[in-house]
């Protein structure tokens, strides 16, 4: 199987700062993506002109909402965030961001990153029509950590979160998410040269013929951020079966290299569509882009 790659979207970004808006005037990235009512729902982070308390210079985060029939234009932008740091019960919260959307049955869950100066902190909502959203709070409480989402399968009546202590990607089992069992580390940053400083889930795994396929992204030593992808087995979702050892997706482009953080390319959402894999990703901390692949092209 020759290496594979994704095709950026000709007119990327697809999402950027709105200036009239004061919440998202200065930033928006990392957007997790579903398919509701055959449109593709975007939940981005946007940042504006407030700044955040516990880390100097970055704007507040909230989560935005956006619809595109067709997976590359923007049809809807919600005129307001969905999701406020304010409306968390958490301590000192001022953000929340880098969600990812996971459907189970008729529910959408959410798992996305609660930060302030308690340190990081994923924590769970869910929707069954992005116009309201149940707050679980935060989940592994005595864990700090961001960059987690759901398996979208459930497993001998278990969630699976796939997460990550920094540096490694870790999978735990829960039915109720106050317990945790099962934990183990499945891909470590010494698995290849362009991670080694880290490496996290991209958005939850995608079922291609018999196996899952799971992108991820990795951070070298330079703080360069690429996209990965591996197999694992379709039954037994712990078991690794491939790992591709070139990138799929590495900033090439000026909005990728260009932001608020140089040379990044952040996936947070993927979804299905037209035999298609579409990747939305965050471009250098500030834009929203879209990357895509055949269906077929992910079979092995």
């Amino acid at each position: 199987m020759e290496s594979i790659y994704l095709k950026r979207y000709e007119r990327n970004p697809i999402l950027l700062p709105k200036k009239e808006n004061e919440w998202e005037c200065e930033q928006v990235c990392n957007s997790a993506s579903a398919i509701y009512n055959g449109k593709v729902y975007i939940l981005y982070r946007a940042g504006g002109k407030d700044k955040m308390k516990s880390s100097s210079g970055w704007p507040v985060s909230r989560l935005g909402l956006a619809i595109s029939n067709d997976g590359f234009n923007i049809e809807y932008r919600s005129p307001q965030p969905v999701f406020k740091p304010e409306d968390e019960n958490w301590i000192d919260v001022d953000g929340v961001e880098d969600p990812r959307i996971t459907k189970i049955e008729d529910t959408y869950y959410i798992v996305y990153v609660l930060t302030g100066f308690t340190w990081d902190r994923i924590a769970l909502a869910t929707t069954k029509d992005f116009k309201e959203f149940k707050r679980y709070g935060v989940i592994m409480k005595d864990i700090a950590q961001r960059t987690s989402a759901l398996f979208p399968e459930k497993f001998e009546g278990k969630f699976i979160l796939i997460h990550r202590i920094i540096p490694s990607i870790w999978f735990s089992k829960t039915v109720d998410f106050k317990r945790f069992t099962n934990s183990r580390i499945i891909l470590t940053p010494d698995i290849l040269p362009w991670c080694e400083r880290k490496i996290g889930i991209a958005f939850p795994p995608i079922k291609v013929g018999d196996k899952w396929v799971m992108f991820f992204h990795g951070v070298d030593r330079y703080k360069i951020y690429r996209v990965g992808i591996c197999w694992l087995d379709g039954k037994n979702p712990y078991k690794l079966v491939k790992i591709q050892k070139e990138p799929v997706l590495v900033p090439e482009k000026d909005y990728e290299k260009e932001g608020f953080t140089p040379n990044v390319v952040y996936p947070c959402g993927g979804i299905e569509k037209d035999e298609k894999i579409f990747v939305y990703y965050g471009a250098a901390d500030k834009y929203v882009a879209v990357a895509y692949i055949e269906k077929k092209k992910l079979e092995i």
